[in-house]
């Protein structure tokens, strides 16, 4: 192998790994923050926080062009097995990329700012089991196939992640933080605003 693509493999092998590490329980962080894994959606449903009209499977159409997300299950409902109305439903959290991915899953983002998203969906354990197959709440070292304590599927219908933040299943820091005044507003007409009192 020649200098230059020896320089290229090694440059490559760099490039893909996650930058979180394993801690002592063997849950990834990055200085000293909570890691997650991401992927994206295409989801023409109203999820499972029941943001769109009742009687109807039919989302609203912020809830497929704005910053949600759909986390695993046991972050979605705090714990628990519910898969509707979970008790983080209209709950945000500020994503940061760390500049890494899961290696052979993604790409490293174009850009290191973090966003904010809003819990209006569930990926539930079955069938999701590599990604958000979690089996406690975070904070218990209960980690998914990739060493994650936490998954965000991002809802990608209308393309805001993969072309207007130009992600592509980055690795991330993650800290549950309010919600913005439009998301507040939009989680205000979701079903499972009515039931949970908030």
């Amino acid at each position: 192998m020649n200098t230059l693509a020896c320089f290229v493999v090694l440059l490559g092998v760099v490039y893909a790994s996650p930058k979180c590490t394993k801690d002592a329980h063997g849950v990834y962080r990055f200085n000293g923050k909570p890691c997650a894994s991401t992927t994206r959606y295409d989801d023409g449903h109203r999820g499972a926080c029941g943001c769109g009209p009742a009687n109807s499977d039919t989302p609203f159409a912020w809830n497929l062009a704005d910053f949600v997300t759909a986390p695993n299950q046991k972050f979605f409902d705090d714990g628990g097995d519910s898969q509707w109305c979970g008790r983080n439903c209209g709950h945000c959290v500020k994503l940061t990329p760390t500049g890494g991915f899961v290696n052979g899953e993604g790409a490293a983002p174009h850009s290191l700012t973090p966003h904010i998203f809003m819990v209006t969906n569930d990926c539930p354990i079955q069938g999701n089991e590599e990604w958000c197959g979690q089996t406690g709440k975070p904070g218990t070292n209960h980690v998914n196939t990739k060493g994650y304590e936490v998954h965000f599927d991002l809802q990608n219908n209308k393309g805001q992640v993969s072309n207007q933040l130009g992600w592509n299943n980055p690795e991330v820091t993650w800290e549950s933080v309010a919600c913005p005044g439009d998301l507040v507003s939009k989680w205000h007409q979701c079903e499972c605003f009515s039931h949970a009192g908030k």
